[in-house]
């Protein structure tokens, strides 16, 4: 083998990912509320979850996410279930879990510039207060 063909293999398993093994999982729940059932609102959550491969994240993502499902009742008192709708998407993080790795990421256009050249619109940042390092240009 050459220098070059040696030093263009190197450079190619630089370049390969090896899998961390835990994997960010959107999942979407519906809130239903009276009766019969409405939909109200919509909630999608993250969760990690562990697993050699992606068929196997979702898996266990999919024994998981009932945890979350429970019962509820409005201020006025009507009834409500909080119920798993499905799985939105799923990413395989960088690096195992710890303090400070990015577990999610999303693009989002800001503001004034049109959803097709990036991506979603940038959603306001609420309460201001608990914006870092700040919500505003103030």
């Amino acid at each position: 083998m050459s220098v070059g063909t040696r030093a263009r293999a190197s450079a190619d398993e630089a370049a390969l990912a090896y899998p961390s093994g835990w994997f960010a999982v959107q999942l979407r729940y519906a809130y239903l509320i009276g009766e019969p059932p409405v939909s109200r609102m919509v909630e999608d959550r993250v969760i990690l979850v562990d697993g050699q491969d992606e068929e196997t994240a979702l898996g266990r993502a999919c024994e998981i996410a009932p945890e979350y499902e429970h019962e509820l009742q409005t201020d006025d008192g009507d009834p409500g279930l909080i119920r798993f709708e499905g799985i939105v998407a799923i990413k395989e993080l960088d690096d195992p879990p710890a303090a400070g790795t990015e577990v999610w990421h999303e693009l989002m256009a800001p503001g004034g510039v049109p959803e097709e050249e990036i991506g979603e619109p940038l959603p306001p940042v609420y309460p201001a207060q608990m914006a870092f390092p700040r919500a505003s240009d103030d």
